[in-house]
């Protein structure tokens, strides 16, 4: 047989197998919409060998850059609904659609959960210089400043953006917001006093809360972190509800049929109970908190709703 006849044989064994329910049939594409490095990087290239030595089929992790998620998970939302495309999913994906007035998909219709994988506890913290040491000190310091204390972030229509936001609706307060290109340049701006306080990602604010540069006001998470234990939620701080993490997860193409899910949601469980995935996961900043299928929908329902809110309050818009 020519290698063009056994090319075409096996190609119509892989999409044979699928049709008659054998999953998986050839190999995986694990879409990453953003480049290599960040978290929906690490949990793709972590989960990716131990999906793949579960099913049987590699699991083949691609960056997909340009256009961030609008492209790349336009790629899975109109891929077959087969089980064979999955996308690492992070708060852009609840976050785009309502910021994006030419979104090109409904993650919640075109897209299908798999499972959520972990979050990622968010903090405020102010500078030293912030004559704050409390979350109502600070809120009260806003309202006698109005419009006067200001905050960095690593750009509009982030995660961190958008929770600094939340407060400012919550709390009836004026604070400026400070864009900056990119999360060292917006700590930087911390730690110098040239911003009062910022909203950012435990990992990475840790060795500066050490040093004493900066000072943490509350963790932005249903319940106290075990990195700041004498740190409150904003919940405790008077603030019912408000919680706005970074998390991370797995989707695929919608219309999937419910048996694939359902192993795709087992294989994830089963990879994050391995200690190598745990650790690696944990070390890049990533509480484990595993939700199935059902629940990391709803789970995202909720994100959208509460993302989309704080974006009509802050008046960001991308076109």
């Amino acid at each position: 047989m020519s290698a063009s006849s056994w090319l075409a044989f096996f190609i119509s064994a892989a999409l044979w197998g699928t049709a008659h329910g054998e999953y998986p049939a050839r190999p995986l594409r694990y879409i990453v919409a953003s480049a290599p490095g960040g978290i929906a990087d690490i949990t793709a290239r972590v989960l990716g060998p131990s999906l793949s030595k579960a099913l049987g089929q590699p699991v083949v992790v691609e960056n997909r850059t340009s256009g961030g998620v609008m492209v790349g998970g336009d790629l899975v939302a109109k891929s077959p609904p087969d089980g064979h495309m999955l996308l690492s999913v992070t708060p852009q994906l609840a976050i785009a659609p309502t910021l994006n007035r030419n979104f090109q998909f409904d993650p919640r219709k075109d897209l299908a959960p798999v499972a959520l994988v972990g979050v990622i506890p968010n903090v405020l913290v102010v500078s030293a210089k912030t004559p704050a040491n409390s979350l109502q000190d600070l809120i009260e310091l806003a309202r006698r400043n109005p419009g006067k204390l200001n905050y960095s972030s690593t750009g509009q229509g982030t995660s961190v953006h958008l929770a600094a936001e939340l407060l400012k609706y919550y709390s009836k307060v004026s604070i400026v917001h400070v864009p900056y290109r990119g999360a060292s340049a917006a700590m930087n701006a911390l730690i110098a006093g040239d911003v009062d306080l910022m909203v950012e990602s435990m990992l990475p604010v840790m060795p500066h809360i050490r040093s004493g540069k900066i000072r943490p006001l509350a963790v932005v998470t249903a319940q106290r972190v075990a990195q700041l234990p004498d740190v409150p939620t904003m919940i405790e701080s008077g603030f019912p509800g408000f919680e706005m993490s970074g998390w991370t997860g797995i989707a695929t193409t919608g219309g999937t049929p419910p048996a694939v899910i359902e192993r795709l949601e087992a294989e994830t469980r089963k990879a994050l109970a391995g200690q190598e995935a745990g650790v690696a996961l944990e070390r890049a900043g990533v509480t484990l908190h595993f939700l199935g299928a059902r629940e990391f929908g709803a789970f995202f329902d909720a994100e959208v709703e509460k993302f989309a809110l704080a974006i009509r309050y802050s008046g960001v818009k991308i076109e």
